[in-house]
């Protein structure tokens, strides 16, 4: 039986959201045994799983400004010091444990959800000749900081083809390039009947139909974007689905409210059913995170997003402006302009859901079977090196100096 180890990260909650819709879609496929592990939760120190988790969500929660100053001077960052980048300081503490991993697990395909965890297998990589093939996701519609340090990696998958010229200019090759795009609950690419999804939740079949879906998180304004909605909403006929996900407060505040009689409210808390309540949708509020965004364009849904966002979320949604799926606002007048257009004009909101369709891929499934068609890894070379795992972190080090010597040596004769 084939093993397959996923490697995520504790980052919000889409890194692991990923590893763990793979993880069921492997299992359903079967002939395949498959562990998720948290690399920083497992094999790194507790600060560190802070400042991945809590420490992001406080940036860009209370500092936003200086977290996408900062985002946006690293994505400038030269790729010839992809070797010294903060990323590689962030990942050499796991090393020791994640070798010990893979030589105890032995698995033959190794998945990550995360830029740390495919910086981590490059070191390694540097290190070590590992026999499993190894394969990595791009979870957002542009290339972020430090995924140029990933390039020991066999295979990167990546979300949008307009994407490859800009990976192949960070030293990937050609033949590492794998396209499926953005792995997200199948269950997004089912087409519903509307009307009959609208009626199974209590609502009027015939009737707009708008959800609210911020989650819980780094993210508070979603109770105060719903009452925006539900004002821009006042004198028309209306329904609103609001998926708090995890913020209890919003959800509690909502239950409590009195609405007018022509809008009818769908208040609901942390759901693993989203792809139901966007069946039932005719348009999305939200941010623009790139899992959450996937499942609406799957849906064949027009997405009104806040341009209140961390960096790489206001690059994902330029692209899909772009692309015509997305539309922006910054208060409350825009968004009411958004949403009345949309419910009013059927022209519009026809031509927005086709322009969906060019965008959504059965990338789950095809990953999937991508991972399961690599062949199985044979471990006797590794195992006859009787490898101390207590100084792979020490090995890595000289590797990856050694390697950042000559990438620098490299890119001086390429300037004279």
């Amino acid at each position: 039986m084939k093993k397959i180890l996923i490697l995520s990260i504790t980052a919000g909650n889409g890194h692991n959201a990923c590893a763990q819709v793979m993880k069921n879609k492997l299992d359903k496929l079967g002939g395949c045994e498959v562990k998720i592990v948290d690399l920083l939760k497992e094999f790194s120190t507790p600060l560190k799983v802070w400042t991945s988790d809590t420490g992001y969500s406080l940036c860009v929660s209370r500092v936003l400004p200086i977290y996408n100053a900062f985002f946006n001077k690293y994505l400038k960052a030269k790729n010839y010091n992809r070797y010294k980048s903060p990323a590689q300081f962030s990942v050499l503490t796991t090393l020791n444990g994640l070798m010990q991993e893979i030589l105890t697990y032995k698995p033959d395909v190794i998945f990550c959800t995360h830029f740390y965890c495919a910086i981590a297998l490059t070191d390694l990589k540097l290190t070590y000749n590992l026999p499993c093939k190894t394969v990595t996701t791009c979870l957002d519609y542009l290339v972020s900081p430090f995924w140029e340090s990933c390039i020991g990696v066999d295979y990167f998958n990546v979300s949008v083809d307009d994407l490859t010229p800009e990976i192949l200019s960070e030293g990937f090759r050609p033949e590492q390039l794998i396209k499926f795009g953005i792995p997200v609950d199948g269950r997004t690419l089912e087409v519903k009947d509307k009307a009959a999804t609208k009626k199974s939740l209590g609502l009027d079949e015939d009737v707009f139909t708008l959800t609210v879906m911020f989650g819980g998180g780094f993210w508070s304004g979603g109770l105060k974007i719903f009452k925006q909605a539900v004002k821009a909403l006042k004198d028309k006929k209306a329904q609103l689905i609001m998926i708090n996900g995890k913020c209890k407060k919003s959800f509690n505040k909502i239950k409590k409210m009195k609405f007018a009689e022509n809008i009818k409210v769908v208040n609901v808390g942390f759901t693993d059913d989203v792809p139901l309540y966007l069946s039932a949708s005719d348009a999305v509020v939200t941010k623009c995170g790139g899992l959450s965004t996937t499942e609406i364009i799957n849906k064949r849904l027009p997405l009104i997003v806040t341009e209140k966002l961390p960096a790489q979320e206001q690059y994902n949604l330029k692209y899909l402006k772009s692309k015509g799926v997305a539309f922006s606002f910054k208060n409350a007048k825009e968004l009411k302009a958004h949403v009345l257009r949309l419910m009013n004009d059927a022209e519009y909101l026809k031509q927005t859901v086709e322009n969906a369709e060019p965008l959504r891929k059965p990338a789950l499934d095809d990953l999937a079977n991508f991972i399961l068609s690599q062949p199985y890894a044979d471990y006797t070379e590794l195992d006859g090196q009787d490898i101390d795992t207590t100084k792979t972190k020490k090995a890595a080090k000289a590797a990856i100096n050694a390697a950042h010597k000559k990438e620098r040596a490299n890119r001086n004769k390429k300037s004279r």
